[in-house]
């Protein structure tokens, strides 16, 4: 475990204040400095998407030696991954559901929703599921779905009137959890290049 700052520590950090002409928004001389924000919404979808699991697989790297760290992380982590379960979702529904007559659903954020189109979607294309992933991907994604049911119960402690918002669980292994969101990334990156030789046909 990470030491513990001393009081004092903290009083000798470098510590920044805000200053006048502090703007959150600019764009250095350098395009190679800068991040490009995607004007194109496929992309931005599709840039978002892994952005959210990147995001949280590097907040668990990071809170690995770190007892306090992962403490503070857990909560974007599931969220960015529940993000993530979402986006791919909508995804997979926007890109491969009109050629056989489902529509892109962008108005919910209920996970199990989701899930079931993309079930009725893979049925329509007749695909097979040699390994049996379709239903361990489904727990998982249903499981999401149960602890944190419209993205809500990680970005805040009480709920709209004030009252405490449950957790799930009381303590959490992040490393297995990186694992298991590696292994659902694995099988919508599979969907996506299988449905897109079956539309490109």
């Amino acid at each position: 475990m990470a030491k513990r700052k001393s009081f004092e520590d903290i009083l000798n950090a470098e510590f920044r204040w805000p200053t006048k002409g502090d703007k959150p928004f600019v764009v250095s001389d350098d395009p190679y400095d800068n991040a490009n924000i995607a004007a194109n919404e496929r992309t931005r979808l599709v840039l978002m998407m892994k952005g959210y699991k990147e995001a949280a697989d590097l907040m668990i790297e990071r809170s690995a030696k770190d007892r306090w760290m992962r403490d503070t992380l857990v909560f974007p982590v599931i969220f960015n991954y529940r993000q993530f379960l979402e986006l791919s979702l909508k995804y997979q529904l926007a890109v491969y559901g009109p050629p056989v007559d489902i529509q892109p659903n962008w108005e919910t954020h209920e996970l199990d929703k989701l899930w079931d189109e993309f079930l009725a979607m893979l049925e329509h294309y007749g695909t097979e599921d040699p390994d049996e992933a379709d239903p361990v991907v489904g727990e998982i994604i249903l499981e999401f779905a149960k602890i944190d049911p419209a993205s809500y119960s990680y970005r805040y402690p009480v709920d709209r009137k004030g009252n405490p918002v449950p957790v799930a669980y009381s303590d959490l292994h992040l490393p297995t959890l990186a694992d298991v969101m590696q292994a659902v990334d694995g099988y919508f990156t599979g969907c996506d290049g299988y449905l897109d030789s079956l539309v490109s046909a």
